[in-house]
């Protein structure tokens, strides 16, 4: 039985038949996509510790399905809450003081 990425063509067993996740796991720094994957487990992280979306309450896909649209719901209703455009979220410092026109 062979083992994936390992070569047994060469008495070595040298991997290169092919390439393992640690080099699909490299993105180019500038696509985006780890900031998208990171926003992406910040929000996963919220329902799973603040609304408690590990354990489902429902046996079933269907009760689950609409356990998880309810569960996101909450999540966007509470962050809409939380949401003040007009509040800043940390004081100004000196040097946007001195910018600030309006």
């Amino acid at each position: 039985m062979a083992k994936a990425g390992i070569c047994y063509c060469c008495p070595s067993r040298c991997r290169k038949s092919r390439p393992g996740p640690e080099r699909n796991n490299r993105l180019p720094s500038g696509n985006g996509a780890n900031a998208l994957r990171a926003g992406c487990e910040a929000t996963v992280s919220e329902t799973v510790r603040a609304h408690g979306l590990r354990h489902c309450r429902y046996r079933g896909l269907a009760k689950t399905h609409v356990q998880h649209i309810l569960t996101a719901a909450g999540t966007n209703i509470v962050r809409l809450a939380q949401h003040r455009p007009d509040q800043h979220r940390r004081p100004r410092s000196r040097l946007q003081e001195l910018f600030h026109t309006g």
